[in-house]
């Protein structure tokens, strides 16, 4: 993930564009931390028996999951791990710090290449919000793989999530309207040769000014099955897919289960798990 410096349609030092907070908008527009420790607590649960303790979120951004994990048991701990040092300072000062010493003290933040960190080892790891994609080459998405497995416990978990459907190759762009802003998912290029995949998030105010390129992700779209086998190559012994199950109108219901067939869709996004 690269963050660059806003860019605003309006001049006005006022504007809600001005104001605004690009790491604050990213966590409301992307992130559900509350949703995904619930779920790799359920899942860690029910493949190993008991619950986890210690996580660690790569490409940990402002390292609001860790600070949700932590505060979900007082004997959890989470190290956090990200490449943007001003990234990791915005979490500290407005997540982890405000959070009080009792959380601060078991919250880990290192700024450093995700695979070289292999210590602690943990029960959970995670790569969230499609983060690993910036690992285009088959050889340094398996040496990652290869790194998370070495940093996990024995009967360690590996999360991740993947994007796919047919629209996920298409160029366009789709918007969601958070009421005080409306974020915008731009995907400007694909390459159906080498699946690069280019994309921005850009966000947009009641006001009319903007925030463009807020965001920008230079990308490969990796598929499940590409992912399953560098998954049993890097030493994980066993892959779990898990699907959204929706409601009567098509809806998501934030239920997950582990289907046997998936019939594609036009966009959809789901977890992996692979166990130590």
């Amino acid at each position: 993930m690269t963050a660059r410096p806003a860019k605003s349609k309006s001049a006005a030092k006022k504007t809600m564009a001005a104001q605004a907070d690009v790491h604050a908008l990213y966590e409301r527009a992307v992130q559900d931390p509350g949703n995904d420790v619930k779920f790799f607590n359920r899942i860690f649960k029910k493949l190993r028996g008991h619950d986890p303790v210690s996580l660690r979120e790569d490409f940990c951004g402002t390292a609001v999951l860790c600070a949700e994990w932590v505060k979900s048991g007082a004997e959890r701990t989470a190290l956090g791990v990200d490449l943007s040092q001003e990234t990791i300072n915005w979490g500290l000062e407005h997540r982890i710090v405000p959070a009080g010493r009792a959380v601060a003290s078991r919250v880990s933040l290192v700024c450093a290449d995700v695979r070289e960190v292999k210590k602690p080892k943990v029960d959970i790891a995670c790569a969230l919000n499609f983060s690993y994609y910036c690992f285009k080459r088959r050889e340094e998405l398996l040496d990652y793989f290869r790194a998370v497995h070495a940093g996990l416990a024995k009967d360690g978990l590996f999360f991740l999530d993947l994007l796919g459907g047919t629209e996920a190759i298409m160029e366009g762009s789709t918007d969601n309207d958070h009421g005080d802003f409306i974020y915008r998912w731009e995907q400007a290029r694909f390459d159906a040769l080498t699946h690069d995949f280019l994309c921005h998030i850009h966000f947009l105010f009641p006001d009319g000014s903007k925030l463009l390129e807020a965001f920008t992700y230079d990308w490969r779209l990796w598929m499940a099955p590409e992912l399953r086998d560098l998954l049993l190559e890097a030493g994980f012994s066993k892959v779990h897919a898990y699907w959204e199950k929706t409601n009567a109108e098509g809806e998501g219901t934030g239920a997950f289960y582990e289907p046997d067939y998936v019939e594609n869709q036009e966009i959809w996004w789901t977890y992996l798990a692979a166990e130590r």
